[in-house]
Order: C-alpha cells, then structure tokens, then sequence
C-alpha cells in the first residue's frame, strides 16, 4: 500500500469514527492519540504543524506523545488542533446511558439513604402506642 492509499484509509477509518449521529461514548480514543491520528490520516508532517505553532517538530512529537498519554493541556491541545485546521470539542459524557439515567440512578441511591436514615431515626424514637 502506498502512502496516499495508506492516509486514504486512515481518514477514510477517522471519519467512520466520529460520525455525528454516533453517542460520544461509543468514540475510541486513538491508541496513539487523537493528534496523531488526525496529522497522519491529513497528510501533515510533523514539520508542517510545527511550522504553523513556530516550534519543532519535535516539539510536536512530544506534544502529540503528551496526549496519547493524557498528560496534555487542553491549552496545548487546542493549540495544536488549530494548527491542523481543527477544533477541541471538550465534553463530560455518562459512561453508560444519558444524563437523565445517572440523575435518576443518583437520585435513587439519595432516596435510598435518606429512607434508610429516618429508618434508623424511627427505631430510636420511642412511640406512644408501643407501651399499650
């Protein structure tokens, strides 16, 4: 396969990936990491971003090494992102589910302790009708 063919699939994979219709749960991170997935599947090198940022590419390099191992800001993130002509869209998602479904589930176990909770309180009240 050559190198065209090569980038031709791994944007051709990249794009299957993050279609719009999908939950964000169900998108993998990349195993090296979303910076350098996106750099190879567009035909950039490492040369070309840095050029963009005004550092090295090596810099790059690191940058990208940052981020497949979570270390990266989302400042460096974003910064790099831009370079390639993309954005960071940052967003905290349920694991499993919608929102709604972890409100009600959290809700639940509140319920469930603040039930429990005025249980134990009514064992320790004496009532009246219990010397009778």
């Amino acid at each position: 396969m050559n190198k065209k063919e090569s980038q031709y699939l791994r944007l051709k994979q990249l794009n299957d990936q993050i279609r719009p219709e999908q939950p964000l749960q169900a998108i993998p991170r990349p195993v090296n990491g979303w910076l350098k997935a996106i750099r190879q599947a567009l035909g950039l090198s490492l040369k070309s971003v840095a050029g963009v940022l005004k550092i090295s590419p090596q810099g790059i390099h690191q940058l990208e090494k940052s981020e497949a191992v979570g270390s990266i800001s989302l400042r460096q993130l974003e910064a790099v992102a831009g370079a390639m002509g993309c954005q960071v869209v940052y967003a905290i998602v349920p694991r499993k589910g919608t929102l709604a479904d972890l409100a009600s589930a959290e809700n639940d176990q509140t319920l469930r302790a603040v039930q429990h909770s005025m249980a134990l309180e009514d064992q320790a009240i004496e009532r009246p009708d219990k010397h009778l």
